[in-house]
């Protein structure tokens, strides 16, 4: 009898773990329930300002003694472009004296070319010719179209040259390694 009710328990017992391990495992396969939704607004997220970044100067950075980290704030004196020269020694007020000059004369050009256009545009085939007393077309003294043109072709061409003359000293700059900013 003894030997009846030990089998009859244990079977008990291994049909209420079975019964166990299948409740949990119909729990763990439910999908979660979604979360609880709010009814507040959302939070506002947060914008730093100027005064947010000033306050994170005194941080000593990652990786670096605070002696190192204050040496970088400082302005840097003698280093960086301020200081650099071609390789001929000169910097940017050597390029800045030499170019000047011929954009001032291309500026000089294009102003007098304008008016020369202007002008060339006001005189029509006509008005160099007068009428004289007697009945004869003659010239008048005064500029005529044709000379108007020739010397707008005149100042084009000395134009080309101051611009020839440029793009020289621009690729003079450039074999000399100087920055092309100092051109401008």
């Amino acid at each position: 009898m003894l030997c009846m009710f030990r089998t009859s328990f244990l079977g008990k017992l291994c049909w209420v773990f079975g019964v166990f391990l299948l409740v949990t495992n119909a729990e763990e396969k439910k999908p979660p329930a979604p979360p609880a939704q709010s009814t507040s607004k959302p939070k506002a997220k947060r914008v730093y300002t100027n005064e947010d970044l000033k306050s994170l100067e005194p941080t000593t950075r990652i990786n670096q003694s605070p002696a190192a980290s204050q040496g970088q704030r400082g302005p840097r004196r003698g280093t960086g472009i301020e200081n650099y020269r071609d390789t001929g020694g000169h910097d940017r007020e050597y390029w800045r004296k030499r170019m000047r000059p011929l954009n001032s004369q291309l500026d000089t050009l294009d102003s007098q070319i304008a008016a020369q256009q202007a002008k060339h545009d006001r005189l029509n085939a006509a008005s160099g010719v007068k009428l004289s007393r007697s009945g004869k077309l003659r010239a008048s003294s005064s500029d005529t179209r044709a000379q108007v043109a020739k010397r707008i072709d005149d100042l084009r061409q000395k134009r080309a040259e101051v611009l020839k003359s440029k793009q020289d000293l621009e690729e003079e700059a450039r074999k000399a390694q100087a920055l092309p900013e100092w051109l401008r």
